[in-house]
């Protein structure tokens, strides 16, 4: 069952500067992205999205509850697992990682999840994780081989990550 939902346009910025609204990817049965995507996607249950190897997704991706997806290239924005939702990251997933209750990410060996982690669900790391970490009752479970990527602090003081 699909829970009906309203998905926000996204702003894509022209090259002359002027602006428009587009409707965001809905993805309602299994499909795969292997070039090149800038905007929202959200995936709804039952589909399975996957990311190939050679694919570059920049903007949202949200899994809707008992959806899943699974990044094997590269995804630069924001990430945000439903309830009973699966987020597989075998590739690299740079930007915040929203994790409802009930929700998992699972960082794959060579698998990069880089940005700040809100975690209601569950994340299990068997790759590399680096940003802060906000738990809001989920859990974070480094496993074997899993690393903890620290912050480097620059000469005026700012914490950065260097991938």
């Amino acid at each position: 069952m699909v829970t009906e939902h309203v998905h926000a346009q996204d702003v894509y910025i022209q090259a002359d500067g002027s602006s428009e609204y587009r409707d965001p990817w809905a993805v309602t049965s299994d499909d795969a992205l292997h070039g090149h995507y800038s905007g929202g996607v959200c995936v709804h249950a039952p589909a399975n999205f996957e990311i190939g190897l050679r694919g570059q997704h920049s903007g949202s991706l949200r899994l809707q509850s008992g959806a899943t997806a699974k990044i094997t290239g590269q995804h630069s924005g924001s990430l945000h697992v439903g309830p009973d939702a699966v987020a597989d990251v075998v590739g690299n997933q740079s930007g915040s990682v929203h994790v409802e209750q009930g929700g998992v990410v699972r960082v794959h060996p060579g698998g990069r999840l880089a940005g700040s982690l809100h975690v209601s669900g569950l994340i299990e790391n068997w790759g590399t994780r680096g940003g802060s970490v906000h738990l809001g009752g989920g859990e974070i479970r480094d496993l074997d081989g899993g690393t903890v990527k620290q912050p480097t602090r620059s000469s005026d003081g700012m914490n950065t990550y260097r991938w």
